[in-house]
C-alpha cells in the first residue's frame, strides 16, 4: 500500500519526554489500535488511521534499508529498538525511540521522545543510506539491491561509531536514551507514574468500571516499583559488561605475547650454546606454559563471549519491560480520565492485556536472562583462578630466567628479554585481579537479583488479576483471555515498510474488529 503524498515541511512536531504512545497492527501491518497521544501528533483523525497501513505516517528520510534490519530481527520473533523519524499530515516531522516486537497476531510497538545523543548520529547516517539507495535505483537495481546498498552504508556507518553490529547499537540506544528521558523527567520534576487526578478518584465511587481501572494502576504502580529497583542496576550490568570486553582483549592478547617471549628466550639459549643449556630447559617450560595460558585464555574469551550475550540480553530485556509496563500505565491513566464508560472505551479497553501480555512476555525473558547469567559466572571465576596459576608458573620460570642469565656474556641481552616478560607477567596480574572482582561482582549482583524479580512477577500476576476482574463473568464485554506465544509466517518482504515505516499509530479507538494481540510483546 503506498504512503498519501504529504508536503514534506522542515519543521517538528513537539511533544513532551513524558509522552509516550502505542500502536498495534495485524500480520500485514494494518493498524488495529493504539492510544490517543499519536492522534495529537501525527495530526490525523482517528478514523484516518484506523485500517491504514502504518507507512501512512513514513517519512521520506527515513532509508528503506533500516526497516529491513529492523524486519530481519522481526521475522527471526524478535523484539528490535530503532530510531525513527516520522512525518505527521502537516508536513511536519517527529522522532521517535521505537522499541517493535512481534505478537501472535502483529506488533506491537511502543514509542517515546528521544533526548539523547544517537539522533545527532543517525540522522546523517540515514541521509547517506538513502543516497546510496537512490544512487542505486538510479542505476537500474531493484528495490532489494538499492536496500542492499543502503545496509551497508549503515553497517558501515555503526562499525566506525564503534558498535560491532545493529544488535550491539540497538541495546546501547535504548538504554542511553530511557537514561536521557529518565534526566530530563527529573530535571523538569515531572514522573510517569503520577497519582490519579482528583475528579478521577471522585468519579471511582460512582462507577465500578473505573473502580476497577483504577485498582490496576495502583497494580501497576507497585510492579513499577519493583521493577525501578532492578532497573537501578542496569548501570552496574553495563560497566560490568564493558569492564569484562576490555580483559577479555587484554588476555586475548597475552597469549601471543607470552608466546612470542618464550621463543625468544630459546633463539639467544641456542646462540648460547653450551652457556645456555640451562635457559633451555627453562623456555621449553615457558613454552608449555605459556601453551596452557592459550588454552585458559580461549576457553576464557569464549565464555566472557557467551557471558557478554546474555548480559545484554538482561539489560535490553529490562529496558524493554520497563518501558512497555510505563506504556501501559501511561494508557490506564489516559482511560482513567475518560468522561464516561461507553463502547468505544471498552474497546480501547482490551488494549490494556495487550500491553500487560507484552511485559509478561518481555519480563520473563528478562528473568531467563537473569537466571543464565547466574549460572554462566561461576564457571568464569575457576577459569580466571587457573589462568592466574599458569601465570605465576611462567614467573617461577622468569626468576629463574634471570638467575640463570647471569651466567651468561651481557650483550646476548637475556636480561632485557627476561625484564619484559616480568613486565607482561606484572601487567597480567593486576588485569586479572581486575577481571577477577569484575566476576565476583558481577556473580553477587546476579544473587541479588532473582527476589526482586519474584516481586515484579508476583505484583504483575496480581495485576493480571485485577484486569480479568475488569471483565464480566461471561465476557460480555468482548475482553480477550491472554493466549501463549505462538509462531507465525511472517509477512512478504514487500510489506517491511508497512508494518514498520510508520511504526507509531496510537487511536482513540477501533471502528472494525481488531486483532486481538495478546501473548506477547509486540511492534
Amino acid at each position: 500500500m503506498k504512503a498519501p503524498s504529504v508536503a514534506v515541511r522542515d519543521q517538528s512536531r513537539p511533544f513532551g519526554a513524558d509522552e509516550m504512545f502505542f500502536s498495534t497492527t495485524d500480520g500485514r501491518g494494518i493498524i488495529t489500535s493504539g492510544n490517543e497521544v499519536f492522534v495529537r501528533i501525527s495530526g490525523y483523525e482517528a478514523r484516518d488511521l484506523v485500517g491504514k497501513a502504518h507507512n501512512i505516517v513514513r517519512h521520506p528520510d527515513m532509508p528503506r534499508s533500516a526497516f529491513r534490519i529492523v524486519w530481519e530481527r522481526l521475522k527471526a520473533g524478535k523484539a528490535v529498538a530503532a530510531l525513527v523519524k516520522n512525518l505527521a499530515k502537516d508536513g511536519c516531522h517527529y522522532w521517535v525511540v521505537a522499541l517493535i516486537s512481534p505478537t501472535p497476531g502483529g506488533y506491537l510497538s511502543v514509542r517515546f521522545k528521544p533526548t539523547g545523543a544517537f539522533q545527532a548520529v543517525v540522522e546523517p547516517l540515514y541521509a547517506q543510506a538513502c543516497a546510496a539507495e537512490q544512487k542505486a535505483r538510479e542505476s537500474g537495481a531493484d528495490a532489494a539491491a538499492a536496500m542492499e546498498r543502503g545496509a551497508e552504508v549503515l553497517s558501515a556507518g555503526l562499525q566506525a561509531a564503534k558498535f560491532s553490529d545493529y544488535d550491539a547499537f540497538m541495546w546501547v540506544l535504548l538504554c542511553e536514551e530511557l537514561k536521557a528521558r529518565d534526566a530530563v523527567l527529573a530535571r523538569e520534576h515531572r514522573s510517569i507514574l503520577r497519582p490519579l487526578p482528583s475528579d478521577a478518584m471522585e468519579r471511582q465511587v460512582k462507577d465500578p468500571a473505573l473502580a476497577q481501572l483504577a485498582t490496576v494502576y495502583r497494580g501497576g504502580g507497585r510492579a513499577y516499583e519493583h521493577l525501578n529497583r532492578l532497573y537501578r542496576r542496569i548501570d552496574d550490568f553495563v560497566a560490568l559488561n564493558e569492564t569484562l570486553d576490555r580483559k577479555s582483549s587484554f588476555v586475548n592478547n597475552l597469549t601471543s605475547e607470552l608466546r612470542i617471549s618464550a621463543i625468544n628466550v630459546a633463539l639467544a639459549s641456542a646462540r648460547a650454546g653450551g652457556e645456555g643449556q640451562g635457559l633451555g630447559v627453562i623456555s621449553r617450560h615457558m613454552g608449555e606454559s605459556s601453551g596452557d595460558v592459550a588454552a585458559a585464555v580461549n576457553r576464557l574469551v569464549s565464555g566472557i563471549g557467551n557471558l557478554s550475550g546474555r548480559l545484554r540480553g538482561v539489560i535490553f530485556n529490562l529496558a524493554s519491560a520497563r518501558l512497555q509496563l510505563e506504556m501501559g500505565l501511561i494508557f490506564v491513566r489516559e482511560l482513567l480520565g475518560s468522561t464516561s464508560v461507553d463502547q468505544d472505551w471498552k474497546e480501547r479497553r482490551k488494549n490494556i492485556h495487550v500491553l500487560h501480555e507484552a511485559f509478561l512476555v518481555t519480563m520473563k525473558l528478562a528473568s531467563e536472562a537473569l537466571h543464565e547469567l547466574e549460572q554462566s559466572v561461576r564457571p568464569l571465576g575457576t577459569i580466571a583462578e587457573d589462568l592466574e596459576r599458569h601465570v605465576l608458573s611462567l614467573q617461577v620460570a622468569q626468576v629463574g630466567g634471570v638467575v640463570e642469565s647471569t651466567r651468561i656474556s651481557e650483550h646476548l641481552g637475556f636480561r632485557d628479554i627476561f625484564s619484559g616478560i616480568r613486565q607482561q607477567i606484572d601487567r597480567t596480574h593486576d588485569e586479572l585481579l581486575e577481571l577477577s572482582e569484575a566476576l565476583h561482582r558481577l556473580d553477587r549482583l546476579a544473587d541479588e537479583t532473582p527476589t526482586i524479580a519474584r516481586d515484579i512477577e508476583a505484583a504483575a500476576r496480581q495485576i493480571g488479576i485485577d484486569i480479568q476482574a475488569m471483565s464480566t463473568g461471561d465476557n460480555s464485554d468482548g475482553i480477550p483471555q491472554p493466549v501463549p506465544r505462538i509462531e507465525r509466517p511472517a509477512p512478504e518482504e514487500e510489506k517491511v515498510d508497512e508494518v514498520i515505516l510508520c511504526p507509531s499509530l496510537p487511536i482513540r479507538s477501533v471502528k472494525e474488529p481488531a486483532m486481538v494481540l495478546t501473548g506477547a510483546a509486540g511492534g
